[in-house]
């Protein structure tokens, strides 16, 4: 009798501990135990980090090695002046450029790549009658990233204080057109010096690429086009001005624009000499 009695506590202290030592009414030494829970999910994945005034911490650099050229055009953030202006930039394969923003400034310099880092310094030259705290041009440094052909973003500041961040696209039907220098040739009318400065005039361009030609204020031009590579709009400028106050030795880029869809073709040209810059807007009609 005492061995039934004890096999029947056995089979009751079973029924109620299961086998993993769990009450299966839920209850085990007044405790409430829950069943085994399934594991938490993982945190989300916090969202990239885009370009801001507040995140424009860099170090200033002079690397300059090959990138990838291409006419990029976006906004320019300056957030010296919470501001946003449109701009076109002008990078050779060789890593050269020329940033041209919507009011007449226009930033020049060399920059290059590690990975899809990008790293540069150059001059920000003031739009021409403005100066900043250090003159009409101050230095120039950039860094951020590129998208090879496709996206350039990019952090800048300069010596005197200025910062902010530019978000480009690449424009490949510009860029990606041979322009041998007969391309260039023809009767080409001056529509303005810097943005915000009409000045009409005629540029007279020979198959050769040597140009001259006059504006409405008297300056005087002339120079030559050069080829940088046949595959792409980018071509190299020198070009001399006399009789105005623009007078001196420039050089720079420029690029022609022959969009099926427009019934003119223009030439963008931009160029320094050290102390002023200076952007002046060609265009002929088509044939």
């Amino acid at each position: 009798m005492k061995k039934k009695v004890h096999s029947l506590c056995i089979l009751l202290i079973v029924a109620l501990v299961g086998c993993d030592g769990q009450s299966v009414t839920g209850q085990s030494g007044g405790r409430t135990v829950l069943p085994p829970q399934p594991p938490p999910p993982p945190p989300p994945v916090p969202p990239a980090q885009s370009l801001g005034c507040s995140t424009l911490r860099f170090a200033k650099t002079t690397d300059v090695d090959a990138l990838p050229g291409g006419i990029w055009s976006g906004e320019l953030f300056d957030c010296t002046f919470n501001g946003a202006i449109f701009a076109t930039a002008m990078i050779t394969e060789d890593g050269r450029f020329h940033i041209v923003l919507g009011e007449g400034r226009l930033l020049t310099g060399t920059l290059g790549t590690t990975g899809n880092l990008v790293d540069g310094h150059g001059i920000d030259y003031a739009r021409q009658g403005m100066e900043y705290f250090s003159g009409p041009f101050t230095g120039l440094f950039v860094q951020g990233s590129l998208l090879e052909r496709q996206k350039l973003e990019s952090r800048w500041g300069t010596e005197w204080g200025g910062y902010g961040y530019f978000d480009f696209d690449y424009r490949q039907q510009t860029y990606e057109r041979p322009t041998p220098l007969a391309d260039l040739a023809g009767a080409w009318s001056q529509g303005y010096v810097n943005f915000g400065n009409p000045v009409g005039g005629v540029w007279t361009v020979e198959t050769d690429g040597s140009f001259t030609g006059q504006d409405e204020v008297g300056c005087l031009y002339s120079g030559q086009f050069s080829l940088i590579d046949e595959r792409f709009s980018i071509v190299a400028v020198d070009v001399a001005v006399s009789a105005c106050a623009s007078a001196g030795t420039y050089a720079g880029l420029a690029y022609l624009e022959d969009l099926v869809d427009w019934y003119e073709k223009t030439i963008t040209v931009s160029v320094d000499n050290g102390i002023q810059a200076l952007h002046i807007g060609l265009s002929i009609e088509r044939p």
